[in-house]
């Protein structure tokens, strides 16, 4: 949990070029299960071409795991899109919506205006941009 006690809720895209629907789906598999461990949920949507996921979970693990996926050479472009403190997860598990990467964004957005704006042009997630 944040120093709050809350949840932290972010949203990234990314491009996954040359990243094939089964590759993904071993992804998924393994991230699955790694995300089950860690006590991370979310979604993630993948069109052939971006990837856009909700992690949710204690905010420094989901902060570690954005950083881990920032590094990660199958993804480009990383843009995080949303990261606010949550009550509480919106989602049972972690697994892959059968949306659109723009629906999971929307999803997000929907979250977020819940629970206000989220992040601080002062936090070092943020500064590391």
């Amino acid at each position: 949990m944040t120093a709050t006690g809350r949840m932290r809720h972010i949203t990234y895209s990314s491009i996954a070029n040359g990243l094939s629907r089964e590759e993904f789906r071993q992804i998924v598999a393994y991230s699955t299960e790694h995300n089950r461990k860690l006590g991370v949920r979310g979604v993630i949507a993948f069109d052939g071409r971006v990837i856009t996921q909700i992690l949710e979970g204690d905010g420094e693990t989901v902060d570690d795991l954005f950083k881990m996926i920032r590094r990660d050479p199958r993804h480009e472009g990383v843009v995080l899109m949303t990261r606010v403190d949550i009550d509480e997860s919106q989602f049972a598990s972690f697994g892959m919506a059968n949306l659109s990467p723009s629906e999971v964004f929307l999803m997000s957005s929907a979250i977020v205006e819940r629970y206000g704006d989220g992040d601080r042009s002062d936090d070092p997630l943020v500064l590391d941009y």
